[in-house]
């Protein structure tokens, strides 16, 4: 029976390639309404806090009586403690320093200092600490382990820097997170292209399936807004990068399961690590990876867990793409978009998917409540590039407001 601790985000959706696969699956979860149907229909899910620790999880496997076969990690909280689960089970798992390396940012770089891998100067600041910002502006400030782009953002003078730090420093509560650290971690902020490098660990060795093509919000903050999975061997900067993902690989002592490194290429430096973690990436890329490169990123999780090799698939020519469609402005979603409607024309065109619902309250500086809307794309790199560039662009969110009459009439938000 394959482990699948406190899925969310990616994790749901693997376990639902899993449970389809035909694939047993023990499920120890705090948030078991989040899961699709057909995973609480065939799955066994139990109830599980991350405040059981890994007792709590032992205690779930043994009243479960099955045996269990391999442990993946749900979601980015939650990298230790499945570790610590399969060291406990004698399962394939990362080393305990390697899974504190991958969560908590400051001890993140303290691992590239000590292996030669290149990271932004930083410094990491707890409260009793705050003052004079460490480093020259600009700057970044992020929580030290907090997932995706939470708290995240460019600060350019002091003022904006106290006012970050004390975001992270009491940040109040933290979706999906029990016990958030009050540490921000500050770095210099790296100008480049940014990526990220997607793959998994197995019996056979590190594979590099994607060279992902980010695209982000206009700072304060950095919201993604749209991504391009690309195989290495198709990426105009696929060697450089496939050949720094081994490398990370390496120094964070990356054993086993996926990995997902995320790096900007400075002019002067090459490829320099903004984060490295052991789990699925979320925001669909494991779909991208799919629909593009031609890697089951799912199935080569559930594969590496088990101590199975996951076969390595040839490299495909097609990218696949989306860009999020976001609000410019706070209000209400109209339900519609104004300059959509050239991209269907397209031939790369694969599908709108929608995220909000028509009447859903909208926030530009809340990245759980801007996108209304993903657009996805396959086909040649430079093509994808184009369209995702250009929704981005063009593609207006509505906006209803009230007008001198108390009514509400519909209104083109401020573009993306």
């Amino acid at each position: 029976m394959l482990i699948v601790v406190q899925p969310l985000s990616a994790g749901a959706r693997l376990v639902s390639r899993v449970v389809r696969s035909g694939v047993p699956c023990l499920i120890p979860t705090q948030f078991p309404e989040l899961l699709p149907p057909e995973v609480t229909a065939a799955a066994t899910v139990v109830d599980w806090h991350p405040d059981q620790g890994v007792p709590g999880l032992l205690r779930c496997v043994e009243e479960s009586g099955a045996r269990p076969t391999g442990v993946v990690a749900g979601f980015e909280y939650v990298v230790p403690e499945s570790a610590e689960l399969a060291r406990a089970l004698g399962l394939p798992a990362l080393g305990a320093d390697a899974a504190e390396a991958v969560r908590q940012k400051d001890v993140m770089r303290r691992r590239c200092a000590e292996r030669g891998i290149a990271f932004p100067r930083s410094a990491a600041v707890p409260p009793e600490a705050a003052g004079p910002c460490p480093l020259p502006f600009p700057v970044v400030v992020k929580p030290v382990d907090c997932g995706g782009s939470l708290l995240v953002s460019l600060c350019r003078d002091q003022e904006e820097y106290e006012q970050a730090c004390a975001s992270v420093h009491h940040p109040g509560e933290v979706k999906f997170h029990p016990s958030p650290r009050r540490t921000a971690l500050v770095e210099e902020y790296v100008e480049g292209p940014e990526f990220s490098l997607d793959g998994w660990v197995d019996a056979g060795g590190p594979h590099v399936a994607s060279v992902t093509t980010k695209f982000v919000s206009d700072p304060p903050y950095f919201f993604e807004t749209g991504h391009i999975a690309t195989a290495p061997a198709h990426s105009p900067y696929g060697e450089i990068l496939e050949e720094f993902a081994r490398s990370v690989v390496a120094a964070f002592d990356l054993s086993v399961g996926p990995f997902h490194i995320e790096t900007r290429i400075d002019r002067e430096h090459g490829p320099v690590l903004i984060e490295v973690g052991a789990r699925l990436a979320g925001d669909n890329i494991p779909e991208l990876v799919l629909a593009g490169p031609g890697a089951d990123l799912c199935a080569a999780a559930a594969d590496a867990a088990r101590g199975r090799r996951h076969p390595e698939p040839p490299a495909s020519p097609l990218s696949a793409g989306l860009a999020f469609v976001t609000t410019g402005r706070p209000g209400t979603y109209a339900g519609t978009l104004t300059g959509f409607e050239p991209f269907p024309e397209a031939s790369e065109f694969r599908g709108l998917v929608p995220e909000a619902d028509p009447g859903a309250v909208l926030d530009p500086d809340d990245i759980f409540s801007n996108r209304v809307a993903r657009i996805h794309f396959e086909g040649t790199l430079d093509r994808v590039e184009h369209l995702v560039a250009s929704v981005i662009k063009d593609v207006v969110v509505d906006i209803e407001v009230d007008n001198e009459n108390g009514d509400l009439k519909k209104e083109e938000a401020a573009r993306v």
